[in-house]
Parts: C-alpha cells; sequence; structure tokens
C-alpha cells in the first residue's frame, strides 16, 4: 500500500474513497481542493493485486492501514476527508491516532442506528452478512468488460450512476476498469473485495467516534440511504465538536454528483476550523 500524490498547495489533506470506487474517481473532486490543499490519496490493498480479502476482519482494518500509511511518510496534524467507507476509517483513525489529523469531513458516513444497527449485529452474529445486499449484489457484478465503451454504455443506466457528474462517471469508468493481457477490462476493485467490505463493520463505530477531539464536519446527502437523519441526529449528541450539514437532492455518491457543491462545503468549513 503506498500514497498517491495529487499535488496541490497548502496543507496536506488525505483524501479516503467510498467502496467500490477508485481515488481516480475523485479527480474532479481533488481538483477543487488542490489550489488550497496538497492531497494525497491511499492505494487500498484491494487495489493490490494478490491481496486477499479475508485479511480484513473489520473496517477497524481499513483504518489501520490509514493511520500506517500516513505515520510511514512522516505526516501529522492533516486534514482527513472521506467519503462512505472512507469517512468511517477517516473517524476510526482519528480516534486511534489523536494527533494524526487536525480536522475530519466525513461525508455521507457509513454510520447506523437503531433498528438498523441492531439487524445488522444480527446478521453478523449468524454469519450471513454475504447472503444480502450490498454484499450479495457485489458478488454478482459484472467483473469483466471487453471495451472501457461498452462498460460505459451499460452502466451509464444504471440508477446507481444517474445523478453522478459526467466527468465523474468517465474518471470512474477510467479508474474503476484496470486493463488485462488479453486486451478486455477488469474491475479495479474485484468484487470479492467490495462485498467483503460490505460484510464487515467497524467494531465499536459509536464509542471510537466519543473519542475523536478534533473539528469535525459531517455532511448527509439530503436523499442519502446509506445515512439516515437518525444517525445525523445521534452523530451530534456524540461527537465532541461537530459540525453538521445537508446537501439537498443528493443521494449518498454526492461527491461524485455534485463535487464542486462538495468541495465547497469542505473548503468554507476548513477555513473555519483554521480560524478556530
Amino acid at each position: 500500500m503506498e500514497l498517491e500524490d495529487w499535488g496541490g498547495t497548502g496543507p496536506v489533506l488525505h483524501l479516503a474513497h467510498a467502496n467500490g470506487f477508485p481515488p481516480g474517481t475523485y479527480r474532479k473532486l481533488i481538483g477543487f481542493l488542490t489550489p488550497r490543499y496538497h492531497v494525497f490519496t491511499l492505494r487500498n490493498r484491494w487495489l493490490v493485486p494478490g491481496t486477499d480479502p479475508r485479511d480484513i476482519h473489520t473496517w477497524d482494518d481499513v483504518a489501520g492501514d490509514l493511520v500506517h500509511a500516513l505515520r510511514a511518510r512522516g505526516l501529522e496534524r492533516i486534514v482527513g476527508v472521506g467519503h462512505s467507507l472512507g469517512s468511517v476509517a477517516t473517524l476510526l483513525a482519528a480516534s486511534q491516532d489523536p494527533g494524526l489529523f487536525r480536522a475530519v469531513v466525513a461525508l455521507d458516513p457509513v454510520l447506523l442506528t437503531g433498528r438498523r444497527l441492531r439487524l445488522l449485529r444480527v446478521l453478523t452474529w449468524l454469519k450471513l452478512r454475504g447472503w444480502f445486499p450490498p454484499a450479495s449484489q457485489a458478488r454478482n457484478r459484472r467483473e469483466l468488460w471487453p471495451s472501457r465503451e461498452e462498460a460505459a454504455g451499460k452502466l451509464r443506466h444504471k440508477p446507481l450512476f444517474q445523478k453522478f457528474d459526467p466527468e465523474c462517471f468517465q474518471d470512474y469508468i477510467t479508474s474503476g476498469l484496470t486493463g488485462t493481457p488479453e486486451g478486455t477490462f477488469r474491475l479495479s476493485i474485484p468484487k470479492a473485495w467490495e462485498a467483503r467490505i460490505f460484510e464487515t463493520s467497524p467494531r465499536h463505530v459509536w464509542r471510537s467516534l466519543r473519542a475523536v477531539r478534533v473539528p469535525v464536519l459531517v455532511v448527509r446527502g439530503g436523499d442519502s440511504d446509506v445515512f439516515f437523519p437518525d444517525a445525523l441526529e445521534r452523530v451530534r449528541g456524540t461527537v465532541s465538536h461537530v459540525r453538521t450539514e445537508v446537501l439537498p437532492d443528493t443521494t449518498h455518491l454526492f461527491p461524485l454528483e455534485q463535487p464542486e457543491a462538495c468541495a465547497q462545503r469542505i473548503l468554507a468549513f476548513l477555513d473555519g476550523a483554521a480560524d478556530g
């Protein structure tokens, strides 16, 4: 695993991506951040050929990878921005290593509460999560395409991509598919890895959130079907120095639907955090 340097001017900012969407998918969002920040992303273990999905047991392992990579680069007191899985991993990393970040931005984090959290715990205990969405959907994904053009034509009409910014969609086609020696194109994040992430969770996420002491911005997509209003409310009562916002008319994937509006929220918060 290694850090990828996207360039930029200013303090260091690390962007942690969502499950199934490689860092290159966020090129347009990163472009709005690099005038003010030096941006890095982590090439996670699922982007490294030959790695075993079974080596991940909880999302705390993902957070541990992030801490190790950033510390190995000699970084500290950086800005951590994450989306979905990436936002939870960043929050967990901030709780594991209090001096690593000076501020965290969590974009539609995968945080459950109430009945949804109880159901997830039961399915985990019964070892049945792989039989249910989203893990089961990931395992059934098409993994191989004859060309990027065919993949784009088929995927563009899927509900998941309906609201995507056109450039972000093209960046997904470019970074989300990797050429093979046979001339075909395979998912850059293998579906076995994507499913494994969906089958696992943080150990004690709400307890970990109480240990985060840096300023935190949490943004929810207004129509998100992953991060619900009750979870946003629990965040307000759990994280010490938190600001919460909602980006209307967006889904769980809003950083790839409205990258400029997302960047504006991030930068405005970081300006305020710096002033504080």
